[in-house]
């Protein structure tokens, strides 16, 4: 199963003992394609207060209709909190991982530690949690924004496709598994879905994604009836679709 993520923002953020805030957006890991954290407004309830949780706090499963942690809102109250200016500087993210004692992630083969998913990390037994003992530079790492990527345009090996609309979320790994791309000045006003696999460069001054296929290849992709055929696909499917 996936999710658009657009269509997730603004879902209602619950802790163990009650509302918590809003989903504002979604910060992924550059290299991997994966959802690091959840950024929440938490509004009402703590005098607007901007916090990222990790996928690991999230428990069941999670959509539109909501997003249930494994946290209390106190938990949460005194997190480190995220200011506009600097949302991920340098440091921020490795004193998340110390206050909410989540354990590594990088440096192994699997986008979870050893695991697929961040449910099996965290349900791993002790012996195999590692806790955060150095300093994580996102930069490095390349966190990014989903609403400051909405809108890159992607490059096939011999031209423009189009623009990204909206990413394509894997409801167990966390993975963007899809890049949902608008395609209306090329074939019709169809949309296609991109595996991010395909994605060989990223150019951030240009907000331009290389992908290493043909045009062609894309205008020949199998065809979907609707966005909710790929929503129901698991979480692999082809390189591309046309919606």
């Amino acid at each position: 199963m996936m999710h658009l993520a657009h269509k997730i923002t603004g879902a209602t953020v619950k802790g163990t003992d009650g509302e918590i805030g809003t989903l504002e957006d979604f910060y992924f890991e550059e290299d991997r394609w994966t959802v690091r954290y959840l950024l929440v407004d938490t509004g009402k309830w703590f005098s607007g207060k901007r916090v990222l949780i990790s996928p690991m706090s999230v428990r069941d499963g999670w959509g539109k209709n909501g997003i249930r942690l494994g946290l209390t809102k106190d938990q949460v109250w005194n997190s480190p909190e995220i200011r506009d200016e600097e949302p991920l500087s340098p440091g921020r993210e490795s004193q998340l991982v110390a206050y909410y004692g989540y354990p590594d992630y990088w440096g192994a083969a699997s986008i979870w530690g050893n695991f697929d998913s961040p449910a099996a990390l965290v349900e791993s037994p002790p012996q195999e949690k590692k806790p955060a003992t150095r300093t994580i530079d996102p930069e490095a790492r390349h966190l990014r924004s989903i609403k400051q990527s909405t809108g890159y345009h992607l490059h096939a090996r011999n031209g423009e496709i189009g623009h990204v609309d909206d990413f394509l979320i894997g409801e167990e790994s966390w993975r963007i598994r899809y890049l949902l791309v608008d395609t209306s000045n090329w074939i019709g006003g169809r949309s296609v879905i991109v595996s991010p696999e395909t994605v060989e460069r990223i150019d951030k001054d240009k907000e331009l994604l290389n992908i290493a296929v043909d045009r062609e290849a894309i205008k020949q992709a199998p065809e979907l009836d609707s966005i909710q055929s790929a929503l129901d696909l698991t979480e692999t499917g082809p390189p591309f679709t046309i919606i």
